[in-house]
């Protein structure tokens, strides 16, 4: 009994300390904008999110803090149904971090061509780099 005792503890304690770390790697859904993230530096943020570049509107990042974090590569797509041209599916922006400190990584959703118009969509996340 007292052995079992011990595990328990020592399971908690290691599930308490994981929580505060700081991950090489972080995947973000829709569900998470407005949340803050803490992350390494050289580490990357993959962001995936619903969209349709068929109808000529895609994800974007806005005014993004160069110092702290670099797109790499294009925004890619994958649809949810390869078989049917214009479907919609599951568009993935991935950044590197540069350094340490704070930023806010802020997306949108819109026609890059069409100017003075507001985003169909904003995505954002502060970003806490370690």
């Amino acid at each position: 009994m007292v052995q079992r005792i011990w595990i328990l503890v020592a399971l908690a304690g290691l599930l308490f300390s994981m929580n505060g770390c700081v991950s090489g790697q972080v995947r973000l859904s829709s569900s998470d904008s407005g949340k803050t993230i803490d992350i390494k530096t050289g580490g990357s943020i993959v962001v995936e999110l619903n969209g349709n570049p068929t109808t000529g509107y895609t994800w974007e990042a806005k005014d993004l803090d160069t110092r702290m974090l670099k797109q790499e590569g294009e925004t890619e797509f994958k649809s949810s149904n390869p078989g049917l041209i214009g479907a919609g599916g599951t568009l993935t922006l991935t950044f590197k971090t540069l350094m340490a400190g704070k930023t806010t990584l802020e997306l949108v959703y819109h026609r890059p061509w069409e100017k003075n118009v507001e985003p169909q969509s904003t995505y954002s996340v502060s970003v806490n780099i370690k």
